[in-house]
């Protein structure tokens, strides 16, 4: 569209007169009653009545010039958005996150990314690791927030934050720990687990489209391990909740244990003599020129995460409280 055009006609109607608009906006006379001619046969309507001293607009063109001047009112606020982009005070930052994650890990971070950057917009998008790595490939989101290794697809780089401890849970009322003396659930404390009980509990998995699916299977395979698998679930809040009700075991982070509330309280183990460990960070799109609100947005999380990490998540230890000599 060309707004030089339209300009020439907000002249002519405030000024009533073409030879004052032609000398206000600088062209002859001719020339500007050889554009507004135009816009009427391009419009196919009279924008002028040009039978009258002074000249006054048409109906036709009031109703045009008010709908240009909403359009230039527009183009001004767009032009200034683009402008405040452009110098980076502006931007949109679509962050994605899987569900089970956003309670614990959002707060620790956006209302202090929000303060320092007031111009960018956040948006979220919920998935599993799979669909959310997939959707960095294809630019729907800028950063996958609180991802674990290992990366599922090719092309995506991962960035580390810290460890997360991880832990089975364990229903106490399969027969398999019947007559063992099993004591509370403690703060901070994993029980240990004779890895080869676990072939005698039923499994309830994660998905292949999660990480948690390959850290059980990378244990299984260092304890030469193969419980049965009684049911694939990609929520990983309702694998644990069944496996306590199902008599059954999941993995979990050790923060199920003082985020969560059971009924009945499983047993929290560790089948190892120190809590599992798995790299959580983020996820990037490798070779894609990030923009600068996901870049601080990165910046800032290397900087949070491990600061509250080290500040308000409890370190666990493994003991041995439990005699299973009468189980194996």
């Amino acid at each position: 569209m060309d707004f030089n055009k339209v300009h020439y006609m907000i002249a002519v109607a405030e000024l009533k007169s073409f030879s004052k608009a032609a000398e206000k906006c600088f062209i002859s006379q001719p020339a500007l009653t050889r554009c507004i001619k135009n816009m009427e046969e391009e419009l196919g309507v009279k924008l002028f009545d040009r039978s009258c001293s002074p000249i006054r607009l048409t109906y036709a063109g009031e109703r045009y010039l008010a709908g240009m001047r909403e359009i230039l009112a527009m183009k001004g606020r767009l032009d200034q958005e683009m402008a405040e982009i452009a110098a980076a005070k502006k931007d949109r930052l679509v962050l994605g996150m899987a569900s089970t994650r956003c309670h614990t890990w959002l707060p620790r971070i956006l209302p202090a990314f929000k303060a320092e950057n007031p111009g960018v917009e956040v948006q979220l998008v919920e998935g599993n690791s799979l669909t959310l790595e997939q959707m960095l490939t294809k630019e729907t989101i800028d950063i996958f927030f609180i991802g674990t290794q290992p990366v599922l697809t090719e092309g995506v780089g991962f960035i580390h934050l810290c460890d997360e401890e991880m832990t089975e849970v364990v229903s106490r009322l399969h027969p398999v720990l019947a007559g063992l003396k099993l004591p509370a659930n403690q703060p901070n404390v994993l029980q240990y687990l004779p890895p080869k009980l676990l072939d005698r509990l039923p499994f309830f998995s994660a998905t292949p489209s999660q990480g948690t699916y390959y850290l059980a299977h990378r244990l299984f395979e260092q304890y030469r391990l193969q419980p049965e698998v009684v049911m694939e679930i990609i929520n990983t809040t309702t694998a644990y909740r069944l496996a306590s009700r199902g008599k059954g075991f999941a993995i979990a982070p050790v923060s199920v244990t003082f985020e969560e509330q059971f009924d009945p309280a499983p047993l929290f183990c560790s089948i190892e003599e120190k809590p599992t460990v798995r790299s959580m960070g983020m996820l990037y799109k490798k070779n894609r020129k990030l923009s600068p609100a996901a870049l601080r947005f990165i910046e800032m999380a290397q900087r949070e995460i491990p600061k509250f990490v080290d500040t308000h998540i409890p370190r666990f230890q493994v003991r041995h409280d439990i005699d299973f000599s009468a189980a194996l």
